[in-house]
């Protein structure tokens, strides 16, 4: 048996499109035997989706497939538009027409015949003659000056071509069966944006938009998904040879390549955060539960590790786009300044002193996440209510824009941070020097030197109110020993013999108020 035998043509089509530009369709139909399929149970496909490799699946109503094949055939292509002479002439094959040819005076009688066939490609037009006498003629197109038609033309025309098909043959088939196509194909993809609009100091309105880009192929009244998450689809650069003309030798030189190459490229792609997701770890804390959204269209639900966005009834014409809201809610939110210092070098023999920097601080948002839905990786425009020149709130002016970035994937009821802009009015120096070194340190036959390093973090709010002021770290060797209190946690770092701590320090800094951070750490040195 090729295919399943399970069908579920009453769910009419479904789509469910992945952010990476890739959609799985779901396309039920009805095919009906040509005569001598009756017998046969074979039934022809005309329309192939470009499908990708192993992803192309035939179901039926219970009746085993016995036979699945695609090769290319004389096929009518679509209707379309005539845009010259013989293109309107093969829209006419049958009629009767009056032909003048270049050259000819008004004494030489015209030709009239009717249209036999027409050869696109070579312009060459094939006549059942009448005048000036009954025969067979091929007049090429270039001869002609003049036609005339006997009764209104067709301006429309379908030519035909060679075009791949699908042959189905299906065991006790009638003469109609309904079947369904699923495939994954390249073409389809959708793209999140935020708007968080700052209502007060404590709120904000998160509303979460989709925008739809459908070049793939047409979809009609279908229950469309749109996925959160990373799907694992290795071979979707390949098209499934089964749809496609290309040889067998071409094919499997790209299969070959795609274990190795071909996947690192996929994955050197995946660092683009909008088609994929950049996570964000800050603060998984999973206390509060929000509600679902308030946008009756949309449905939700999770099936292992990815997120659904369902809306039913969806209709989009290849070529077309659209936006669908997915949610709007209320979120809590505050104001929090934060500063990322320079990593330290930890690998040389001789620790060298650094001079004292200064180090920008940025203005940002730290949202948490109550929709009851997970975040997923996307453009963020954050707003707030205009203010009069009083200094009160208007209702009625449009909203002002205050900036745009990226909003990292953020799981339910876990936090995330969203950057407004520079804060110049808020200074962040830190500065460090070797304050000790133990020499000669034999470790499994490697000769190391033991350096500590003392350093310090000057910090001056000179704004007129007070702030959180976050600073980060991430800092190679073991943490000793702070002044003022921090939060450190270690990542892995196989086969080396200093571990990587990221380190947080956590303010509240009156208007005007300088604080001084002084801290210690120790690290190996190999030499």
């Amino acid at each position: 048996m090729i295919g399943f035998s399970q069908t579920n043509n009453d769910k009419g089509q479904r789509v469910a499109v992945f952010k990476n530009g890739t959609g799985f369709f779901f396309n039920p139909m009805s095919l009906k035997a040509e005569k001598d399929g009756e017998q046969k149970g074979k039934f022809i496909i005309k329309s192939l989706p470009q499908a990708l490799f192993g992803t192309f699946w035939f179901y039926t109503n219970g009746k085993p497939i016995s036979s699945l094949k695609s090769y290319e055939s004389e096929e009518s292509t679509e209707s379309k538009k005539s845009t010259s002479l013989p293109e309107m002439l093969y829209g006419n094959v049958g009629q009767t027409v009056e032909l003048t040819l270049k050259g000819n005076t008004e004494n030489q009688t015209e030709i009239v015949g009717k249209i036999q066939d027409v050869n696109l490609q070579t312009g060459m037009i094939f006549l059942e003659t009448t005048k000036p006498k009954v025969g067979f003629m091929a007049i090429s197109m270039n001869e002609i000056k003049s036609i005339s038609f006997t009764k209104k033309p067709n301006i429309d025309y379908s030519p035909t071509e060679k075009q791949r098909i699908i042959e189905v043959e299906i065991d006790n088939a009638s003469s109609q069966e309904n079947v369904e196509m699923a495939y994954l194909q390249r073409g389809i993809g959708w793209l999140p944006s935020y708007l968080v609009h700052l209502k007060d100091d404590k709120k904000a309105q998160i509303v979460l938009r989709a925008e739809l880009v459908n070049d793939a192929e047409d979809i009609k009244d279908a229950t469309l998904s749109l996925v959160v998450g990373v799907p694992n689809f290795k071979y979707d650069k390949l098209v499934s040879p089964f749809v496609s003309n290309q040889s067998l030798e071409s094919f499997l030189n790209q299969l070959n390549g795609s274990g190795n190459n071909l996947y690192r490229r996929q994955q050197g792609a995946m660092s683009n955060m909008i088609t994929t997701q950049s996570m964000n770890y800050e603060s998984m804390d999973m206390d509060v539960v929000g509600g679902g959204g308030n946008t009756d269209e949309i449905e939700t639900q999770s099936q292992e590790d990815l997120f659904f966005y369902t809306r039913k009834g969806v209709s989009l014409p290849k070529g077309g786009r659209a936006l669908y809201s997915l949610f709007n809610e209320e979120v809590d939110y505050k104001h929090i300044y934060e500063v990322e210092l320079p990593q330290n070098n930890g690998y040389n023999v001789v620790y060298k002193q650094e001079n004292e920097q200064k180090n920008d601080v940025y203005h940002s948002l730290e949202l948490k996440n109550t929709t009851g839905f997970p975040w997923t990786t996307g453009t963020a425009m954050v707003t707030q209510p205009r203010k009069t020149k009083e200094g009160t709130v208007s209702t009625t002016a449009e909203p002002q824009v205050l900036s745009q970035d990226m909003l990292k994937y953020t799981a339910k009821t876990s936090k995330t941070m969203l950057r407004l802009t520079v804060a110049p009015d808020i200074m962040v120096k830190d500065n460090e020097q070797e304050t000790d070194r133990e020499t000669d340190i034999k470790k499994k036959k490697i000769v190391y030197d033991l350096v500590t390093a003392t350093a310090t973090i000057e910090v001056k709010n000179y704004k007129d109110k007070e702030i959180n002021l976050k600073v980060s770290r991430t800092i190679i060797g073991e943490m000793l020993k702070t002044d003022s209190d921090w939060e450190t946690k270690k990542r892995p770092n196989y086969y080396a013999i200093n571990p990587v701590n990221d380190v947080t320090w956590e303010l509240k800094l009156a208007k005007g108020e300088s604080k001084t951070i002084t801290y210690s750490y120790q690290f190996y040195v190999r030499k």
